[in-house]
């Protein structure tokens, strides 16, 4: 994360846009995010990914699962008392 912070330091005086381009992307920083994506893929998986859409489909996956569970991430359901009427 942090060799991408540095590397659009050393293009600051650019965009975002024209950074991420991909006809102009500075190979320093496509080779940091090409790191991050590895070093991601090597916490969920010992298999690299076959592509993006791959990579997605998968942490999409784990995410649908995850809010399945009693996660932190999960939102539990709370059942609401209903007030008795006073006559």
């Amino acid at each position: 994360m942090f060799s991408i912070l540095d590397e659009r330091a050393k293009h600051s005086e650019k965009t975002m846009a024209w950074m991420y381009n991909p006809d102009t992307m500075p190979s320093g920083l496509k080779r940091a995010h090409e790191e991050l994506d590895q070093a991601i893929e090597r916490v969920y998986r010992l298999a690299p990914f076959r592509s993006d859409e791959d990579r997605l489909e998968y942490l999409f996956k784990l995410y649908d699962e995850m809010l399945k569970k009693e996660t932190l991430f999960a939102k539990q359901k709370k059942k609401k008392k209903k007030k008795k009427r006073r006559r």
